[in-house]
């Protein structure tokens, strides 16, 4: 079956105007933040593990529209499976937004223009919001990792890494006006 993008962006909407499992969670096992240095936007993911199943799971966001509907949409796909299953669609997942960042196109430059105006506008926000979401639930179970080690300590954080195919510096540096 083949979607199209009306109901693509549909989906959004409601996960945007009423997102799902947004909030924090009581006594959660793990607490795993997901942070982009670059812009300082993050997710913080809270989870609550039952005989190895993700019995409960939440999240908050700072940043984004993308990164709300991003959380809402992981939390319902993973809630209620195992955390193995969980591990190996986050892995997938990593490698899709690693092919998304591949993809970005390179900015153009014209050197006719004033110097700051001079490099097209490069956007990497939705490959962003989806390595913070994802980043932010493996920062939760090694929360509980670290809780297992006997480590004390409110949540864990750990920021994103990305990079751009044509260059080696952050995607969000490659802007102008």
């Amino acid at each position: 079956m083949q979607i199209q993008a009306d109901e693509i962006s549909g989906e959004a909407l409601k996960h945007f105007a009423t997102p799902k499992n947004y909030g924090a969670i009581e006594n959660a096992d793990g607490i795993g933040t997901g942070l982009d240095n670059a812009t300082k936007n993050y997710a913080t993911i809270y989870l609550k593990i039952e005989e190895g199943i993700i019995g409960k799971i939440s999240y908050v966001a700072h940043g984004s529209e993308d990164i709300v509907i991003l959380g809402s949409v992981f939390t319902e796909m993973v809630q209620g499976d195992s955390l193995q299953n969980a591990k190996k669609r986050v892995a997938e997942l990593e490698k899709e937004v690693a092919e998304a960042y591949e993809r970005v196109e390179k900015p153009q430059i014209d050197l006719s223009k004033p110097e700051g105006e001079q490099v097209s506008a490069v956007s990497t926000q939705s490959q962003d919001s989806a390595n913070i979401v994802l980043t932010a639930f493996k920062a939760a179970l090694r929360h509980m990792e670290r809780k297992k080690e006997g480590i004390k300590e409110e949540s864990f954080t750990m920021s994103i890494s990305k990079r751009c195919p044509y260059s080696n510096t952050d995607c969000a540096f490659a802007t102008s006006r």
